[in-house]
């Protein structure tokens, strides 16, 4: 399942925040959110969003993670799409 980013622009009556979120389409981008407060904007961003592969690599391998843990994350990552290989 590739998955698509957005930023849901939203105000929550105090503060107004962008929130970046991986989802099949902008319902779903939407329905994460929901609650948060009021709804903004929606943008697709998958295109500009650009998340870099070794800047994850790098940081499972600083991370405390074992062998499998850190290539199960990595390839969630690339399989979705959030990252590019």
């Amino acid at each position: 399942m590739k998955l698509r980013k957005y930023f849901v622009f939203v105000d929550d009556g105090d503060n107004a925040m962008k929130i970046a979120t991986p989802a099949q389409n902008e319902k779903e981008a939407r329905d994460f959110v929901a609650g948060n407060g009021e709804i903004i904007a929606v943008k697709d961003v998958t295109e500009s969003f650009e998340i870099s592969s070794t800047k994850v690599w790098d940081a499972l391998e600083k991370g405390d993670f074992t062998d499998q843990q850190r290539d199960f994350l990595y390839r969630a990552l690339y399989r979705t799409g959030i990252i590019e290989g």
